[in-house]
């Protein structure tokens, strides 16, 4: 069978001829429309990695500078104070594995401790000694902090004291009045004076 082809449409003469030489061509066929811009499908999950990554920064900023900005705020207090100490004539070593020797009597600091540098100043209580090998002046001085945090003076206390250098939260009984003694944790001693 042969195939047909179209037919022009007659059109009405114009009062404009067209050009010599111009064929007029006929155009069959469906219109030809602009093709849709392509979905962007991964905007959205970069969108979530984006926001994700800015909340796990935040959180490790504030996980990492917070400490730093309260023992900062801890040490901006004025104060000015002076402090002595007595120290008794040398005596026997604490044995090892145990807490140490208190001072109870005459409240004066044993030959054998360590004094501290003083990370925040304080008008009573201004340093920290340690008392055992197994106590690091990063933690006297949070020991320090934390009993002039509480109000009683010249009892027995209780106090959980945060270890820098372990990472962990340690409970410390302390006592006494120009020198308090603080033990506990794993076998550690503090002497605040």
């Amino acid at each position: 069978m042969p195939t047909q082809q179209p037919q022009p449409i007659p059109q009405q003469p114009s009062s404009q001829s067209p050009p010599p030489g111009y064929a007029q061509q006929l155009a069959y066929g469906p219109p030809a429309y602009p093709a849709p811009p392509a979905k962007n499908s991964n905007a959205a999950v970069w969108v979530v990695v984006a926001v994700l990554a800015v909340i796990v920064l935040g959180l490790v900023g504030y996980l990492w500078l917070w400490p730093q900005i309260v023992n900062d705020s801890r040490a901006s207090g004025p104060s000015t104070s002076t402090s002595t100490v007595v120290v008794p004539a040398p005596g026997p070593a604490p044995a090892q594995g145990g807490a140490g020797p208190a001072p109870a009597t005459g409240e004066s600091m044993p030959s054998y401790s360590t004094p501290c540098p003083s990370v925040f100043s304080s008008p009573t209580l201004g340093t920290s000694a340690v008392g055992s090998s197994v106590t690091s002046c990063e933690f006297a001085e949070e020991v320090r902090s934390e009993y002039l945090r509480q109000g009683v003076r010249g009892g027995v206390v209780t106090i959980a004291a945060y270890s820098p250098v372990t990472g962990r939260t340690y409970t410390m009984t302390c006592s006494g009045t120009t020198v308090v003694t603080c033990s506990g944790g794993n076998d550690a001693v503090v002497y605040l004076y």
